[in-house]
């Protein structure tokens, strides 16, 4: 019997949700004219059912005094929707994905929800009509990378390997009372380890061996809180144009966001400070009992830098410096206490999370994550892959997030707001991709 219990980053992502909606949505773009449906969400229950990953369901403990755990999904459900658009057009495609961003799956029936437009014309890169699928996932089963890696089981030429799926224990409400004193003696053994590691950390500030805390970026108008009127756009390039033997195509998107941003803040009238972040989300490195392994980190996005390739230089540097920074041992002894905290102090400290609060400045002035989801040899009724998206999550402090996916030979820069932060996405799309076209001639 296979028993697997959520981590505490996973469980925090979870209740977290209730909060600020955090699932992730990944879009796929098949070539495909309308097929038959209800044979195409056969396979999908058929592929999901051999996918570890799929097969799995959050089951609470009673009072929250344990962390979740993962148990069976009744595969009789098949969470696959159809949707009919009003008009099969790319833009009411792009509106009906929008209103699905603010939605969350309910986790204890089915951590993931895939979601089918068919039929779609005018869509980027495609001469037929498209099949776009997109497979909304919960934040607490898995990262990008792990969310990746199950769509490309669902939807890949090669069929998914089966896994047993996990039980539950009986009692789990008796069993976290039981442990409750050990895993408060692990916080304490590993509280003191941290505040140890904490002094270490300003040692070695001190003794310039270590960077000192990030500054935080000044607030601008678009960290600011979002409604439901979501918005989002897609910009589609041939992977080479954004990328160098010295420069990684997330870079050469910063670069961009870089030009971009500030300009949309001037022609909007509002003030553009003179540093400008990105919330870039990196791997952490090493193996981890979370699903979720990843941070993260606010750099610099030198927008008064005139020179683009001393800009592209900076920025790199930047990312590696938070990545070193992140990665210092002292840093990672203090994140130790997190996973140690028991989950009714855990869900308690959730629960009194106040989202409307506002700090004085924020990690990033938007969200920038990155994701390579492998070769474009993926398959849906008929129809290869031709791009794949996705849609950072938005919060009441980031009104802006960028996503950059790549898959085969293509790169998709997407955007993602809220009309209440951004009333003319049109124009802020306008700008980023005049912006990709500049970097791409400039880094040649």
């Amino acid at each position: 019997m296979t028993i697997e219990q959520m981590a505490p980053r996973d469980a925090q992502m979870y209740w977290m949700s209730a909060k600020i909606p955090n699932d992730q949505f990944l879009l796929f773009c098949f070539d495909a004219p309308t097929a038959d449906l209800a044979t195409v969400g056969e396979t999908i229950a058929e592929r999901a059912a051999l996918i570890a990953d799929l097969r799995v369901r959050a089951v609470d403990v009673p009072g929250h005094l344990d962390y979740p755990y993962w148990g069976p999904r009744d595969e009789s459900h098949r969470p696959v929707t159809v949707h009919t658009l009003a008009e099969p057009s790319w833009g009411h495609c792009r509106a009906a994905i929008a209103a699905l961003l603010t939605s969350t799956v309910d986790i204890r029936e089915s951590p993931w929800h895939l979601h089918l437009f068919p039929g779609v014309s005018g869509a980027p890169q495609v001469s037929v009509p498209a099949l776009v699928a997109v497979l909304q996932v919960s934040h607490a089963l898995a990262d990008g990378r792990r969310a990746s890696a199950a769509a490309r089981a669902l939807f890949g030429g090669e069929a998914p390997v089966g896994g047993a799926q996990p039980s539950v224990p009986a009692h789990t409400a008796l069993r976290g009372l039981v442990d409750f004193p050990v895993k408060l003696g692990r916080l304490l053994g590993a509280s003191r380890g941290g505040y140890l590691a904490y002094r270490r950390q300003q040692e070695l500030v001190a003794l310039g061996e270590l960077e000192p805390e990030p500054q935080g970026f000044p607030l601008t108008s678009l960290n600011a809180r979002p409604d439901d009127r979501r918005e989002i756009r897609m910009i589609v390039r041939p992977r080479d144009e954004l990328r160098t033997s010295d420069v990684s195509v997330t870079v050469a998107v910063m670069v961009a966001i870089g030009i971009a941003l500030p300009q949309y803040l001037r022609d909007r009238g509002q003030w553009v400070p003179d540093r400008l972040g990105a919330e870039l989300t990196v791997a952490d490195p090493g193996e981890s009992a979370a699903r979720n392994h990843f941070r993260n980190v606010g750099v610099d996005l030198c927008w008064t830098e005139p020179n683009l390739l001393t800009r592209t230089q900076r920025i790199s540097e930047g990312i590696d410096s938070r990545r070193r920074r992140a990665a210092h041992p002292v840093l990672v002894a203090q994140r130790a206490g997190g996973a140690a905290i028991p989950a009714p102090m855990m869900w308690a400290g959730v629960n009194a999370f106040r989202p409307d609060v506002m700090p004085p400045t924020v990690a990033g002035n938007t969200v920038v994550s990155s994701v390579v989801r492998g070769a474009a040899d993926l398959t849906l009724a008929g129809g290869r892959v031709v791009f794949t998206a996705g849609f950072p999550a938005l919060s009441p402090v980031m009104g802006l997030t960028h996503g950059v996916h790549g898959i085969g030979d293509t790169v998709t820069v997407s955007v993602h707001t809220s009309a209440a932060v951004m009333p003319d996405a049109d124009h802020y799309e306008s700008l980023l991709a005049d912006a990709l076209t500049e970097v791409s001639r400039q880094l040649r």
